[in-house]
């Protein structure tokens, strides 16, 4: 369940945000050596993201917190990645670090995970619960996306302004590879 201004990947919603968040956009790039000592540069497109960062849990609970994003790296296999202020992704967690203990009551720890472009995800979208409350804007604020992009993605909801009925679906993005 995605929590307002929170990072979450799948199920897990970080108790607090990492604070430091990392977006790298690369493309393949290949160099190939022709004769003379020359090279030519070819590009083969872009690349998934790469999204990493690092954060800190404090307090009583910070190795329970570690431990469950820990369960949540051991289960492995991909899913959508929240991160305020941008467009949720279909990602992979691809790697977990634990910086160190300073403290008592405070852990730091890494994070890396990978933008997954695979076929069996194509179609594959994030999607929130209406409450009752909240309506398409609401949605376009948390999510950081325009209003008439969801009103076109969710075509059985008429108007923006309208409280979104308790448990109906919210598609909120478009996949597109």
């Amino acid at each position: 369940m995605k929590a307002k201004g929170r990072m979450s990947f799948k199920d897990y919603v970080f108790p607090i945000n990492p604070s430091v968040i990392r977006i790298t956009h690369k493309r393949q790039v290949a160099i190939n050596k022709i004769p003379g000592g020359l090279s030519k540069v070819e590009d083969l497109g872009i690349k998934g993201r790469i999204i990493s960062g690092e954060g800190e849990f404090f307090g009583s609970e910070c190795e329970k917190h570690f431990e469950e994003l820990k369960e949540l790296f051991d289960r492995g296999g991909g899913g959508m990645l929240y991160i305020p202020s941008q467009k949720p992704i279909y990602a992979v967690f691809e790697n977990l670090e634990l910086i160190g203990k300073d403290i008592e009551g405070l852990i730091k720890y890494g994070f890396e995970f990978a933008e997954s472009f695979d076929k069996e995800h194509r179609d594959e979208c994030a999607e929130c619960i209406g409450n009752g409350q909240n309506t398409l804007w609401d949605f376009a604020y948390e999510y950081n996306t325009d209003v008439e992009e969801l009103l076109e993605l969710n075509p059985d909801i008429s108007r923006p302004d309208i409280s979104v009925p308790r448990g109906k679906r919210v598609r909120l993005c478009r996949l597109m590879f």
